[in-house]
């Protein structure tokens, strides 16, 4: 059910810009409540759509799971979605989505996407949507900013493939992405900024050659609740897929850069990676997610 959510609370929010182009926002707050977590103010628009919240894992009642879906086919030219999430004390949260997002040609005019995160003591938010499939033409822009409080850990994951549905090798237009992250006292700690075109990756000269599949993951939060360097030395150890791990700025915790051979290998890391997140948080490892 969707109920409307003040709308003083997101006057310092990310705000699309005003445009007579398609808009939606999906806007969650989660709060901790005994053993469990559950939802609190909400508000979803098309194009998405949201059910019920799942509570897959037995062993972590306090981890609840929201798949964030579209009933749209995708992203269009100047399309302006909003996501926020407000993850409360204590609280836990996996925010993922139904299937990857295919991006339409925009012709010149890019789908936009802001996300806007604040993760209060103690709090576990994984947002970990499938990646973007860049269609000829296709051309995004996305801004997603994160306050971390104390003891805080969150897992941002940002992937996207290249597909052309008639096999002719034409490339998407452009992709940006841009990523603040900032502790409670507003000091930023992490800023990583992702500008590439469509003509840089086709053809032979591609830097990523062959690979299908380019993940970016942000693992970040208190140390002691990360996973540590030997645990995520063994990410992109198989066959069809090569990881990259480096420690960020300000002591915030991990950046892993992926490449993966297809769709298949990509899913394989990203779910590996948050098995590693959340047993390094709860002590406990994740049950499979189904899509």
């Amino acid at each position: 059910m969707t109920s409307h959510w003040p709308q003083a609370r997101v006057a310092h929010a990310l705000q699309p810009p005003q445009s007579a182009a398609r808009s939606g926002r999906f806007e969650l707050a989660l709060s901790r409540h005994g053993a469990r977590t559950h939802i609190g103010r909400q508000y979803v628009s098309y194009p998405f759509h949201m059910t019920r919240p799942f509570a897959l894992d037995a062993a972590i009642p306090s981890l609840l799971t929201v798949y964030q879906q579209s009933s749209s086919g995708g992203l269009y030219r100047d399309d302006r979605l909003l996501s926020r999430f407000d993850v409360g004390a204590g609280a836990s949260g996996h925010v993922t989505t139904q299937a990857a997002t295919v991006v339409h040609d925009c012709h010149g005019q890019p789908a936009h996407q802001a996300t806007e995160i604040v993760l209060e003591d103690g709090s576990f938010l994984a947002l970990t949507p499938d990646p973007l499939v860049l269609f000829p033409g296709a051309a995004c822009s996305s801004v997603t900013r994160a306050t971390l409080a104390p003891g805080a850990v969150l897992l941002l994951s940002d992937a996207f493939a290249l597909h052309d549905p008639e096999g002719r090798g034409r490339p998407f237009d452009r992709l940006e992405a841009k990523v603040d992250i900032r502790d409670a006292d507003g000091r930023l700690l992490v800023r990583d900024n992702l500008d590439v075109c469509g003509l840089q990756l086709a053809g032979t000269a591609s830097p990523i050659g062959e690979w299908k599949v380019a993940s970016n993951f942000m693992l970040l939060g208190a140390p002691d609740r990360l996973p540590t360097p030997d645990e995520l030395a063994a990410l992109g150890r198989q066959e069809r897929q090569i990881a990259g791990i480096t420690a960020l700025p300000n002591g915030a915790g991990w950046g892993v850069r992926c490449l993966a051979a297809d769709a298949i290998a990509a899913r394989g890391i990203a779910e590996c990676l948050f098995v590693l997140a959340v047993a390094a948080a709860f002590g406990q490892r994740p049950v499979p997610r189904r899509k």
